[in-house]
């Protein structure tokens, strides 16, 4: 009995730090006294203690992800306006589109002239060859040095006059040169630019293509001894084949 009246004052004042109590009565669970019995229902939950102490600063946590970009700012004040910058030089005046026509017009004016004048020399250049013994057939002019030269020798002569060596396409152009040889005697002849060269038996121009027109002596080209590669033509404006080797008039055409 003695205990059971302890106890009863023990749940109805807890002597505190001051010496004074406070009622706790709604924090003791309710002790009935009696014969042993089974235990009771839960007493409720008491009241909160007081705060306790701040704890020690954490350990720092890890980086967040980033978040979501803000709404745009506010449109700074504008800035302060330059200085002017200093005047360029001034530039060349424009042209006209009529002004430009004109520009062309002279230039064709001044090449018309250029072909006069380069016609004229042309001209003057043909009379000359002309007067020194020169004959001249269609757009051809054909004309001797006066000198013997082989057929390799003849051809470079006549290419550093700016020519090459004559070379009849047809009757009128072979009367040409035909006449040059007869002003130097019954024996001229004089190479022509044609050989077989290249192929034995087909004759062909300087420039490659083959013959079209010819003029052979009766039983031309034989080849003698297998050694006449070369084309000559003699005062009767005969052709016949001839070694490369042998000297013959020089006789150039332009």
């Amino acid at each position: 009995m003695i205990k059971v009246l302890s106890l009863l004052m023990l749940c109805m004042c807890i002597k505190a730090d001051n010496g004074k109590c406070e009622e706790v009565t709604s924090t003791c669970a309710v002790v009935t006294c009696g014969t042993h019995s089974s235990s009771g229902l839960p007493g409720r939950d008491g009241r909160d203690g007081k705060e306790g102490p701040n704890g020690e600063k954490g350990d720092k946590g890890l980086q967040g992800s980033r978040g979501i970009q803000g709404p745009p700012g506010k449109i700074g004040p504008p800035g302060v306006k330059g200085e002017m910058g200093s005047v360029g030089e001034k530039g060349d005046p424009g042209r006209s589109a009529s002004s430009e026509v004109e520009v062309v017009k002279g230039q064709v004016k001044a090449l018309e002239g250029q072909l006069h004048l380069l016609q004229e020399n042309f001209n003057k250049y043909n009379k000359i060859l002309l007067f020194h013994g020169g004959k001249k057939s269609g757009e051809k002019i054909v004309v001797t040095n006066g000198q013997e030269e082989t057929f390799e020798n003849a051809q470079k002569t006549c290419r550093e006059a700016g020519g090459k060596l004559a070379t009849p396409k047809n009757a009128a152009e072979n009367i040409a040169v035909q006449e040059i040889l007869q002003t130097k005697g019954d024996t001229a002849k004089s190479y022509l630019g044609i050989s077989d060269i290249q192929v034995e038996g087909i004759f062909k121009y300087l420039g490659g293509e083959k013959i079209s027109f010819t003029n052979w002596n009766l039983g031309e080209p034989n080849n003698s001894k297998d050694k006449e590669d070369c084309v000559e033509i003699q005062d009767n404006g005969k052709w016949n084949d001839i070694p490369c080797s042998l000297l013959r008039l020089v006789i150039c055409e332009f």
